[in-house]
């Protein structure tokens, strides 16, 4: 953060303390303030006041209706709204600072390609990137308040669960580049259609700042009728036309072999990341790169060591000489399919297992993706799918009995039954929605195979 004093602050009133304190962070949670925070406490956050000042806060901000219970800040803020509050300091950070805002929004591959961007542009320039899931009205704003001084560019993750959402974030501080990854079906339960998921994607495109420009996938016609009149538009695929052009992809091992083809000129790089998917969005990526200006030499080095979230891909070795991979962070048809076609393209000594939860907030069609997953396993070779949860069991009936399948209650369960069935060289993919609860299966799962466990 840019240090301020508190009494600068926007939308609260010093009622305790010296209005020339100086603050040079901010935290929600009382377990991460380092001294000079501004502690505001948010949901809850009241009862970790004192916690926060022993930890060194130089100050604390209350709702007004909390008031009373803060008596051991010694520097002490009201407002009418703390998140009101972190809003206005996000944007009045971001406002002071000459940093490049880039914005990433997409119903899939949001925060993978946030991490990529982030990485590749930090080969020159310093980055301020969104923390895991700091991607809503309060991890935006949080965002935007860690930029510092010499920061150059910042690059956001917008989330969204419903119209209008987008647009409130960039109000708060707008975007120079926009990045939308893609649309698929995701958050169904709320927006209904298809349709209506990617004009609210598209909101980050209307959202720029004068001049801004937008990268989105090429010959994309859900997006077309959202998109702003005389918007500076920069495309990225594997469809001839693409602004920046996927046209060769050779699966290896440790990742994967790339060639894009880049306003006439080839680039061809190595990468760590696996599968077609992450190969679309290192194209958005390079897009941003290509767009400042960065030289491709560096981002071509930088692109072997993108680093990856837990639960995003995670591959780990297991007793007995099986690997499980924990993608178990969240899921939709799009994400599912990514995850399912990679598993496929892998080289293995052993069989493909696919243990899949449900996939979340598809609405009234929800079983028919299911099967539709299910049918997907069967196409691509997947040999075998153990369905976890009563939802999940419509993927076995998508496959049809043509892979071999099992249906359990629970990822406990799974486990059982997957410590008595898997053989050196299998790979075990585990993905499903938040929901679903599988993110401890493959610890849990690792566990169960040490020797002399029962």
């Amino acid at each position: 953060m840019i240090p301020r004093t508190i009494g600068s602050l926007p939308a609260s009133v010093v009622v305790r303390g010296d209005p020339e304190a100086v603050i040079t962070g901010i935290t929600i949670d009382s377990r991460a303030v380092r001294p000079g925070d501004l502690f505001i406490a948010i949901r809850g956050g009241i009862e970790h006041v004192g916690e926060a000042v022993r930890a060194g806060a130089a100050a604390v901000a209350v709702d007004e209706t909390e008031l009373e219970r803060a008596s051991e800040a010694p520097n002490l803020l009201v407002t009418f709204s703390v998140i009101r509050l972190l809003q206005c300091i996000g944007d009045v950070n971001a406002a002071a600072s000459d940093a490049l805002r880039i914005g990433i929004t997409g119903s899939t591959g949001k925060t993978s390609t946030k991490d990529t961007i982030a990485h590749l542009i930090a080969g020159e320039r310093r980055v301020v990137a969104a923390l895991e899931g700091h991607n809503n009205e309060i991890g935006y704003p949080l965002t935007l308040a860690r930029i510092e001084a010499d920061t150059e560019v910042v690059v956001c993750e917008l989330a969204m669960r419903g119209r209008g959402q987008i647009a409130e974030l960039c109000a708060i501080a707008s975007p120079d580049i926009a990045v939308i990854t893609n649309i698929g079906v995701a958050h169904l339960e709320l927006l209904e259609s298809v349709d209506a998921i990617a004009a609210a994607k598209a909101e980050i495109a209307s959202g720029v700042r004068e001049g801004g420009r937008v990268v989105i996938p090429f010959a994309e016609p859900l997006l077309d009728p959202y998109l702003p009149e005389g918007a500076h538009i920069i495309t990225f695929g594997d469809e001839a036309g693409s602004d920046v052009q996927l046209i060769d992809r050779r699966p290896r091992d440790d990742g994967q072999s790339l060639t894009y083809l880049i306003g006439g000129d080839l680039l061809t790089l190595e990468t760590n990341l696996a599968g077609r998917h992450h190969a679309r969005n290192l194209a958005a990526a390079l897009a941003v790169c290509r767009d400042l200006e960065l030289d491709l030499d560096v981002v071509v080095e930088r692109a072997r060591t993108i680093p990856s979230q837990p639960m995003r891909g995670e591959a780990l070795p297991l007793p007995g000489g099986a690997t499980i991979v924990n993608d178990a962070y969240n899921a939709n048809p799009a994400s599912m399919e990514a995850a399912l076609r990679l598993l496929a393209e892998t080289s293995v000594t052993g069989r493909r297992i696919a243990v899949l939860g449900l996939m979340a907030e598809l609405g009234p069609d929800t079983e028919r993706y299911h099967r539709e997953i299910g049918a997907l396993a069967t196409r691509v070779g997947v040999d075998m799918v153990v369905a976890v949860g009563p939802i999940a069991r419509a993927y076995l009936v998508g496959a049809r009995g043509e892979t071999a399948g099992y249906a359990v209650t629970d990822f406990e369960s799974a486990v059982e039954l997957l410590a008595g069935l898997i053989q050196p060289g299998d790979r075990i993919l585990v993905k499903g929605s938040k929901a679903a609860g599988l993110g401890p299966l493959p610890a849990a799962l690792a566990d169960r195979l040490q020797p002399g466990t029962a």
